[in-house]
């Protein structure tokens, strides 16, 4: 079965009125990542003009770092070959969909990325982690509570590899891997 594990970074969280502006794709095939694809995406001045400042500081956006990135209808029909048949897999998948298919519509690129099946990292967390002890099922919150860095929290290619992670770590849990988180936490060892 083959898995996208996708992350967007976006100038706010309205799919009708904001944009993507970073994208991270990690295809996993047979459980070998196959393929890994990220990239920042230039925006529009009329999508800039509707960005949200909190989303732009929150995801690190400078026009200069931005300045030579591509555009949505330039990659778009790369990211939808990257992403054929396969299942999507993100902490909070359903958003990241909804921004990058109408990102994509916006621009022009059809797509219908909502109609494919998905799977919530955020469920799996609370599935298999909150028995444990997890407080929260944020991304950041879950970083911290197993002992991952926050390093670079927030961007596209960080946020997708983690989320792989947590998909590895939580994908039909065993009971010898909830003991051995159990057990991690303890010592204080990354899990």
């Amino acid at each position: 079965m083959k898995f996208a594990f996708i992350d967007t970074e976006t100038t706010g969280l309205d799919p009708s009125v904001h944009c993507v502006i970073e994208l991270a794709i990690i295809v996993v095939e047979d459980g070998n990542v196959i393929q890994r694809y990220a990239t920042k995406v230039r925006p529009t001045d009329a999508e800039m003009a509707l960005a949200h400042p909190k989303a732009l500081a929150i995801n690190g956006y400078t026009e200069e770092e931005w300045s030579g990135s591509p555009s949505m209808e330039t990659i778009g029909p790369y990211v939808l070959g990257i992403l054929e048949g396969a299942v999507l897999v993100g902490h909070n998948v359903r958003f990241d969909a909804e921004m990058l298919g109408s990102s994509l519509r916006a621009h022009g690129v059809r797509c219908r990325l909502i109609r494919r099946r998905l799977v919530d990292t955020q469920v799996l967390a609370m599935e298999h982690l909150y028995p444990l002890g997890l407080a929260s099922r944020g991304l950041d919150s879950i970083r911290k509570w197993l002992g991952w860095s926050t390093e670079g929290a927030h961007r596209a290619e960080k946020d997708a590899i983690d989320c792989y992670r947590l998909w590895r770590l939580c994908w039909r849990m065993q009971v010898w891997t909830r003991w051995r988180v159990r057990l991690f936490r303890r010592l204080r060892i990354p899990v």
